[in-house]
């Protein structure tokens, strides 16, 4: 039974974390996963890039001669493509909201690299955190490296070379993509000399590992694992 001390400890200890994605929430695919590895009391709130826009604010983001492609998820589960150049100032005005609540960490769900954004809550960048936690696991060598979009393959290749690593870069989308498309990804690795496969998105599930998993002995890291993991040691 629940005493006075006991219930006001508790309370003293409760985190909330905010989840910053590119699309739209809720994430029904990524938010029950990240629960998995956080304290049963952790609050979880959600803010989406593109939740308060309609479609045509939506379309003005779209990816220009020049810039960098991101991929996220809508509510109806669809994927969308923004331009990263285009986003960064509203991921801005988004942290600047979590200064103004009682958050106690920011996790901004996306792999792609991003300067870092002024907050006096501590925000996760996945990038970062992906890139030496691989670095730790396989020191360097050739990565096979799954995307959502194979136009993104001139930024893993300059993002994984900061760590020492060449990619060989295949694709298939977490949020549109087929069973077969992930399986013929897969194969296209498995015939090169990559130590391992990396879902190098947000979006890409373990279930999505256990597919590749029956195709390749190949290591497989997906990165929301690496990501989610280690968030949780800081609560």
């Amino acid at each position: 039974m629940e005493n006075k001390y006991t219930k006001e400890r508790n309370e003293m200890h409760l985190k909330t974390i905010c989840v910053i994605t590119i699309g739209q929430t809720p994430r029904t695919d990524m938010i029950p996963p990240l629960r998995s590895y956080l304290p049963n009391d952790t609050r979880i709130i959600e803010k989406g890039v593109l939740d308060s826009l309609v479609i045509e604010e939506i379309q003005h983001l779209f990816v220009e001669e020049g810039q960098t492609t991101l991929v996220s998820r809508l509510t109806n589960g669809n994927s969308v493509v923004v331009s990263k150049e285009k986003i960064i100032p509203i991921i801005q005005q988004l942290i600047d909201e979590c200064q103004k609540s009682e958050i106690d960490l920011i996790l901004l769900a996306c792999t792609g690299k991003f300067p870092l954004f002024s907050s006096e809550i501590p925000v996760i960048y996945p990038d970062f955190l992906l890139n030496y936690a691989v670095k730790g696991l396989l020191r360097e060598g050739e990565l096979g490296v799954i995307v959502p979009l194979i136009e993104q393959s001139e930024m893993i290749q300059d993002k994984w070379k900061e760590v020492n690593f060449k990619t060989c870069i295949t694709s298939t989308s977490p949020y549109n993509g087929t069973h077969e498309e992930l399986v013929q990804a897969t194969k296209r690795l498995n015939e090169s000399q990559v130590q391992a496969i990396l879902l190098d998105c947000m979006g890409y599930s373990n279930e999505m590992k256990n597919i590749i998993r029956e195709h390749t002995t190949k290591p497989i890291i997906v990165a929301r694992n690496i990501i989610y993991a280690n968030l949780a040691e800081l609560l």
